[in-house]
């Protein structure tokens, strides 16, 4: 009896103090996480204007201030470029340098909620398509060729959809579409994302957290060398704006739900497309794999599709020189087609 005894309080104390290890375990995680949303707080103290590099400017639209940098002579040809998630129009950098010295007109814009851009109203593609078509008016632009990255994509396809006469061409970089969801797929997100406050952690914990930017960064390429220095610092610049966790943890919401009521959400209105359109793809996309760019080929008649050799999903900062050289020789096609 004794024995049996003895051996009941050693399993009794082995279950408490697994279960004390088991909340040990449990309190530092939420700590941890609760100390990744106060740095995120703590860093973004800086109103977006009072630290928005001065080689951009801001211009007024119906849903706030557009924050741009621009490049080339007043009087080419305007290219319009629009960046992907989590980046801003700097990401352009050499991009805009090499349509420069081509001759165009280069406008680099930053779509809200990303970079300097204020962060009014939604971040649907229709709304996007909005401020691209006022950024425009301001600017005494009559006629663009844009040019769409991964997720910006979507919002330069419904600037073409819903303001043909504003665009002379249509430039489509390793497109986030959406067109090829596998069916059944989920067409909401988790329950738990409608929460704010777990919405915002999951922001600081990724989008927001410097420690986790050239992990993501390098996730998103082929060439992992190219996550340097420099793109990492590029990327952190606006991470010090104040609300920024917050307000992408309201656009992480739209993201994640899906944006049904795009005209370029729908595969069937691609065929209505006039302008000529160029699709530059890197071959080794896993983001947006080569297969969605033969698709959007298969969609869109007045299409072109040019593939990059050994190149990931931002061609633009893993292999500039080859991109900027089929960048700049299919919008020559598309200006001399316009």
């Amino acid at each position: 009896m004794a024995g049996r005894t003895s051996g009941r309080s050693r399993l009794g104390r082995a279950g408490i103090i697994g279960t004390a290890s088991v909340g040990t375990i449990v309190l530092a995680v939420v700590l941890t996480v609760l100390g990744f949303r106060s740095a995120a707080a703590w860093r973004e103290r800086f109103d977006a204007d009072v630290v928005a590099p001065s080689t951009g400017r801001y211009v007024a639209t119906r849903s706030g201030r557009i924050f741009f940098q621009e490049a080339g002579p007043r009087d080419g040809v305007t290219v319009v470029l629009f960046h992907g998630t989590a980046a801003w129009s700097e990401l352009w950098r050499r991009t805009m340098s090499a349509l420069a010295n081509g001759g165009f007109r280069v406008i680099a814009i930053d779509i809200p909620p990303f970079g300097y851009s204020d962060r009014f109203g939604g971040y649907t593609r229709t709304e996007q398509a909005g401020r691209v078509r006022d950024v425009l008016d301001q600017l005494a632009i009559p006629r663009a060729i844009i040019v769409g990255h991964s997720f910006g994509a979507g919002a330069a396809t419904e600037t073409v959809l819903r303001f043909p006469d504003r665009v002379r061409g249509l430039v489509l970089v390793d497109a986030a579409l959406g067109l090829t969801a596998p069916a059944g797929a989920p067409s909401s997100p988790p329950l738990v994302l409608r929460y704010g406050w777990f919405r915002e952690i999951v922001v600081s914990l990724t989008i927001t957290n410097p420690l986790a930017t050239r992990t993501l960064l390098a996730m998103l390429i082929e060439r992992k060398e190219r996550a340097t220095a420099e793109y990492v610092a590029i990327l952190q610049r606006p991470l010090v704006i104040r609300r920024t966790t917050h307000d992408l943890g309201a656009w992480l919401l739209y993201f994640l739900s899906g944006d049904g009521d795009a005209l370029s959400a729908d595969r069937k209105a691609y065929a209505a497309i006039t302008t000529r359109t160029a699709i530059i793809w890197g071959d080794k996309d896993s983001v947006t794999p080569l297969a969605q760019a033969h698709d959007l080929r298969a969609l869109i008649p007045t299409s072109t599709l040019s593939t990059l050799v050994g190149v990931g999903h931002i061609p633009q900062i893993e292999d500039p020189e080859a991109f900027n050289r089929v960048l700049v020789e299919q919008l020559v096609i598309l200006t001399k087609a316009a």
